[in-house]
Formats: C-alpha cells, sequence, structure tokens
C-alpha cells in the first residue's frame, strides 16, 4: 500500500508512547549471538511493572524462555519499528501460557510510515471511477492515506481509480464514506480472493478529518497499557 514510506531517525520513547495493540505480532530473542528468533504476541503491559507476551503457534515459549535472561523485542506499530530489552521475569501456563517481561524504562522507535496503518474488518464497496458497478470488499488495513483491500476478483489494473465507499461510526450517527482511491498493487492470496493495495486521492479537509478520526478511535481501542 502506499501510504507513504519514509526512513525516520531512531528515537528513545517510553512503551506507552507506542500504544501497543493486544494481539500485535512481536518477535523475541535472547542476547546472545545464534540464539533462536520466537514470534510472540502482546497481551498487556502495566506501567513500571510488567509486559505480557503469549505464544503465537502451539509450541512456542512452552521450554524457550529463561527466567532472568535479558530479551531483545521487536515489532511494528503499522507506522514504526520498534524494539527494548527486558528480562525475563517468570512464565505461567495458567489461567493460559504467557510470559511476563520487566517493563523497559525506555524503547527505541523509528517511523517508517506517514501515517498509522490500522488492522480492522470494514465492509466496502468498490466501482470504478464514474461507473454504477460496486463490488464487494472488505477493507483489512487503513491510514489516512491509503487502504488494504480483499476483493473476491481484481477490479482493474494498476494506476486505475476507483470510487471506494465504506460505513463510518461517529458517536451515535453512521454514515457513509466515499473516497476516491488508486489501485497501486495488486496480489493473489491463499484463496481465490486477491489483496489491492489503494491510496487515497485528492482527499478534501472532511475527509482527512474523518479518515483521521476512524484510524485514531481504531488505534485507540485496540492499545492497552495499564497505569500502574
Amino acid at each position: 500500500m502506499a501510504d507513504g514510506l519514509s526512513g525516520g531517525e531512531l528515537v528513545e520513547v517510553s512503551l506507552k508512547a507506542l500504544r501497543l495493540r493486544p494481539g500485535l505480532f512481536l518477535k523475541i530473542q535472547r542476547m546472545q549471538e545464534g540464539a533462536p528468533v520466537h514470534e510472540v504476541q502482546f497481551i498487556a503491559a502495566i506501567e513500571g511493572k510488567g509486559v505480557m507476551l503469549t505464544p503465537s503457534g502451539t509450541g512456542s515459549l512452552k521450554t524457550e524462555i529463561v527466567i532472568g535472561e535479558e530479551y531483545l523485542i521487536q515489532g511494528f506499530t503499522g507506522q514504526s519499528d520498534f524494539s527494548f530489552t527486558a528480562p525475563a521475569l517468570n512464565v505461567f501456563k495458567a489461567p493460559f501460557a504467557h510470559a511476563l517481561f520487566a517493563y523497559p524504562a525506555t524503547a527505541r522507535e523509528k517511523k517508517v510510515r506517514k501515517s498509522m496503518r490500522m488492522k480492522t474488518a470494514l465492509p466496502a464497496t468498490i466501482s470504478p471511477r464514474g461507473q454504477n458497478a460496486p463490488l464487494d470488499v472488505s477493507i483489512i488495513d487503513l491510514s489516512v492515506s491509503g487502504a488494504m483491500i480483499l476483493s473476491p476478483r481484481s477490479p482493474g489494473v494498476i494506476g486505475s481509480f476507483f470510487d471506494l465507499a465504506f460505513p463510518i461510526q461517529i458517536e451515535d450517527s453512521r454514515s457513509e464514506l466515499n473516497i476516491v482511491a488508486k489501485l497501486c498493487h495488486n496480489t493473489p492470496t491463499d484463496t481465490e480472493e486477491r489483496k489491492i493495495g489503494l491510496s487515497f486521492e485528492n482527499l478534501s479537509q472532511e475527509q482527512t478529518l474523518l479518515l483521521n478520526y476512524v484510524v485514531s478511535k481504531l488505534a485507540g481501542e485496540n492499545s492497552f497499557i495499564i497505569e500502574a
């Protein structure tokens, strides 16, 4: 999706500032040369106390986590690459499998996208620009400058323009947002569906504000760091 990749500077931030979302995939690795990399998911963090991670997949973390060892933990927020180090404090089997790591004093962040891209599952329609031939699709991630959709078939060729429409909810008011979108890439999936990358074109100020609201709301609903 073409939402403006940029090479930001590496900066130190608080873990809270990253607004990590439950279910976010992370990679962890012991601070030893040649140590294996494991994939985990973020559950929650209690500020100043600990970070909870759960295995991704069936065998991971059952025996690999060494309590007291320092680990490198890395991930991508949808806008920034980040990493931090923390020692493993404990490993639990109940009420569900998870590991507890120390809450880091700081994390390192590098912004690589100009706009945050949030995972979602929004019903939408896409139609060739100026034509009334809507195709039902699903928006699987969204940013202020573009979207990734799942489509049952290819809607057109790279560079084509489309009318994208999807519902938005603002408090008790529900309406439909209509945006001009350009097809940037078209990728087959393991099923018959296709992943279609779209960039938004000629956004009005109102459309930009509404998109900022929707994306910020998605980020806010999914972030979970508890203040101690």
